[in-house]
């Protein structure tokens, strides 16, 4: 890094310590078709929002609306008129105890895929806005109306226009079989859209990135009414010849460089680009919008790109993703590559259902509807409750389709050891999915020649098996990998509470229970639903016993904790899944029970 890019990096770095890293997070890839093994665009997503974070797809059917139906999504927001007729979509939800107006993503049945970053930290934040802005309701509206890539453009462009955008900023990337555009947008409506070539390839942390851009091609770029103008009377930009724009610099203008010398922005953007082109850059204002390339690139190589961080992440003793600042880091709670054909029941994903370097990512068609256990509730009721979910919304549930790869993760990030021998295991499995995924999708394409209904039918089948596929091999390896047992010894958690509660680890066949280390023993909320804090945050056993539990002829270690020390960053209200991390001997212990945290 310069001496520049280190100095304004600190200036900041007081401000960027009280950010949670849930506002520090995502990452995208686009590959063009040109320089895609498959000939298709890919589109690579790692969504991160930290706390506890409920993930559930659905397929929302095309509707007919009544005339003067309003929409509202955030309270505060201004209300909006629907249209006759919308779209049916796929859609997978960031279902948060405080409503996410900015993590979704969408595939629409017109083939109109959606993903974002956030881009806050702008300059110029003073910003006219219409009855309280448009924000979540910019991905929706776009999956609801949208039939092409550039048409979702316009029609952003127009409900900008309308209504002003709510947050400082996001670049939403949109992509069709045919095309993709990334449109960053800026508070108010301020805005640039700008697609992406065949032969380029695109990553971009949570800062913008696009750079140096021709705002007078009009083919690949398009311009909000006055952005230019704006920009110069703030001060924000100044073109070296006075009419002249070709050095317009779109990132620069609307956000400090330190957004880019960030760490949490920063080493995402090394190592990323290091992957993509080799090179180790050490300065963020050589950190490339996009580069131009011969080089194939494979839905592999995406999926690499997703999955990576530092080859030695963590400041403790506890967690391995405490401090990752790669694309994969502790708040990744779902990762997907789209592989976008021309047909859009034939658009294939490859999704991780918790954090991708941890999960396998699991092939499947987004418009042939998700597995019944991968939607939590109807898509209606979702819907409504987005901005308003009830406590209860956040039980354990192990019947979801994500829990399994949840608990891996959490035990995989604790039980560090069994990293690298997990991560071949999933990589075996996508291997062998990679390989009958031909068959399937021949089979499909041979379909769409009868009806579209019937390919579907075939599609959905698919899916449904591999993640069914995916959840049993991900079991059944967690069961060799953590066999031990835990026993929260009462029903409910009063997190006001300074009384103790306990819990027992079971002694069994390989484990002697009452010889674990007590100084290296913790115990709460699991690394999924916290984003920020050490294993030393959570709970200290207070007192100990050894006891015979369960009648078994073994004894068994009871430990005492602080109630409110226990529920330390759950949430009132939820059935908790809450974890015993320890060690036995060298070996590190991970084992969960659930209990009801009294509100």
């Amino acid at each position: 890094m310069t001496t520049r890019s280190s100095l304004v990096a600190a200036a900041v770095s007081a401000a960027l310590l009280t950010l949670p890293l849930s506002a520090l997070a995502c990452s995208t890839v686009i590959v063009g078709k040109n320089i895609s093994e498959t000939g298709k665009i890919l589109i690579g997503h790692n969504e991160d929002n930290g706390g506890r974070i409920m993930n559930a797809q659905y397929w929302v059917p095309p509707a007919k609306h009544k005339a003067g139906e309003m929409i509202t999504y955030e309270p505060t927001a201004a209300k909006i008129p629907q249209v006759r007729e919308t779209l049916g979509f796929y859609w997978s939800q960031t279902l948060s105890t405080k409503g996410q107006s900015f993590s979704d993503g969408f595939v629409n049945e017109a083939g109109v895929v959606i993903v974002s970053n956030n881009c806050s930290m702008i300059f110029d934040k003073d910003q006219k806005l219409t009855n309280g802005g448009i924000g979540y309701g910019i991905r929706r509206l776009l999956a609801e109306r949208a039939h092409s890539a550039r048409e979702a453009i316009d029609i952003a462009a127009d409900l900008l226009a309308k209504y002003g955008y709510n947050a400082e900023g996001r670049t939403y990337t949109i992509a069709d079989g045919h095309e993709a555009w990334q449109l960053a947008i800026h508070k108010g409506n301020m805005w640039i859209a700008r697609k992406i070539q065949d032969n380029e390839i695109v990553y971009i942390p949570n800062n913008f990135m696009l750079g140096k851009v021709d705002v007078m091609d009009k083919d690949n770029v398009i311009t909000s009414p006055g952005l230019i103008e704006r920009l110069i009377k703030t001060g924000h930009y100044k073109p070296a010849k006075a009419g002249d724009y070709s050095d317009f610099n779109f990132r620069e203008a609307v956000q400090p460089l330190a957004k880019r010398t960030a760490e949490y922005n920063f080493r995402r953007n090394q190592i990323a680009w290091e992957y993509i082109t080799g090179d180790t850059i050490k300065d963020a204002d050589q950190f490339p919008y996009s580069v131009v390339t011969d080089r194939q690139f494979t839905i592999k190589d995406v999926q690499n790109i997703l999955r990576a961080h530092e080859e030695e992440i963590g400041d403790d003793d506890g967690w391995y993703h405490h401090l990752s600042y790669g694309p994969c880091r502790t708040a990744t709670h779902e990762s997907v590559v789209f592989d976008v054909d021309v047909e859009p029941v034939l658009i294939a994903s490859y999704r991780a259902l918790a954090r991708p370097c941890e999960t396998p990512f699991v092939p499947s068609y987004p418009l042939a509807k998700p597995s019944e256990n991968q939607s939590f509730m109807s898509a209606a009721t979702a819907t409504k409750e987005h901005f308003h979910a009830q406590p209860t919304r956040f039980d354990y549930h192990p019947e979801y389709a994500s829990m399994t790869f949840v608990n891996n993760a959490n035990v995989i990030d604790y039980q560090r050891d069994d990293f690298k021998s997990n991560l071949k295991f999933i990589q075996k499995l996508e291997k062998k999915w990679a390989e009958e995924k031909v068959g399937i999708e021949s089979q499909a394409r041979a379909a769409l020649s009868v009806s579209e209904d019937k390919a579907l039918a075939i599609l959905h089948r698919y899916n449904v098996a591999k993640l069914t596929e995916a959840q049993g091999a991900i079991q059944a390896r967690l069961d060799q990998i953590a066999p031990h047992k835990i026993v929260i010894l009462s029903d409910t958690l009063d997190p006001k509470s300074n009384a103790t509660i306990k819990i027992a680890l079971l002694s069994d066949e390989d484990l002697d229970a009452t010889q674990i280390n007590r100084e290296k023993t913790y115990a709460g909320i699991s690394r999924a639903s916290n984003d920020k804090a050490l294993m030393s945050d959570l709970a200290k056993p207070t007192a100990y016993a050894i006891e015979d539990i369960n009648g078994d002829g073994k004894k068994d270690m009871v430990m005492s904790f602080v109630q409110k020390d226990l529920a330390k960053f759950m949430v009132p209200g939820a059935v908790y899944d809450t974890y015993l991390y320890t060690r036995d001997g060298r070996d590190r212990l991970t084992a969960f029970d659930t209990v009801k945290v009294l509100k």
